[in-house]
């Protein structure tokens, strides 16, 4: 109930601001909407993978989830090890766009408090809701950001853009 009334409000808000859509932003939107089931395809394999701080290879096996995904998006992807302190490390893609072009820094984490003998393991989904480890914090949250380089590609506005993303 509460739901359907936020989701009504945000929508009558918001009618005016989608008019004035530039046409980058058109096809932005186009491209999340027309990616929305592989994206939630992605966010179930990266739930059902354990990730849990203290379970180095599951966070490492999310991280090579990922790493394709940027590099098909022209970033260059590097792994930096934490071994020396018992964790699995951090994933950063750079894009490199021209001198000057917009600069974003996005952050985010690889790990969830769920560790291997937690009975919370899995990704469910009833109709628009999803359950599951890192479904909100933070995988959702990678694949919201994903989601959203891949639109910039599509709009042509990634191209020029500077991006660091740290994970």
């Amino acid at each position: 109930m509460i739901r359907t009334a936020l989701l009504s409000a945000a929508l009558i808000l918001s009618t005016p601001a989608l008019a004035a859509l530039s046409p980058a932003d058109t096809t932005m939107v186009g491209a999340v909407d027309a990616a929305f089931d592989a994206d939630v395809a992605l966010l179930e394999r990266m739930v059902n993978q354990n990730s849990g701080t203290n379970n180095i290879e599951g966070v490492t096996k999310v991280a090579e989830m990922l790493r394709p995904e940027l590099e098909a998006l022209g970033f260059k992807v590097r792994w930096i090890p934490q071994g020396e302190v018992q964790r699995a490390g951090h994933l950063f893609a750079e894009h490199k766009g021209k001198p000057g072009g917009k600069r974003l820094l996005l952050i985010g984490h690889l790990d969830t408090v769920f560790e291997p003998d937690s009975p919370f393991q899995r990704f469910t989904r009833e109709g628009d809701i999803a359950k599951g480890p890192g479904v909100a914090d933070n995988k959702g949250g990678v694949v919201v950001m994903l989601s959203a380089l891949k639109a910039m590609k599509a709009a042509g506005t990634l191209k020029d853009a500077n991006i660091v993303v740290a994970l």
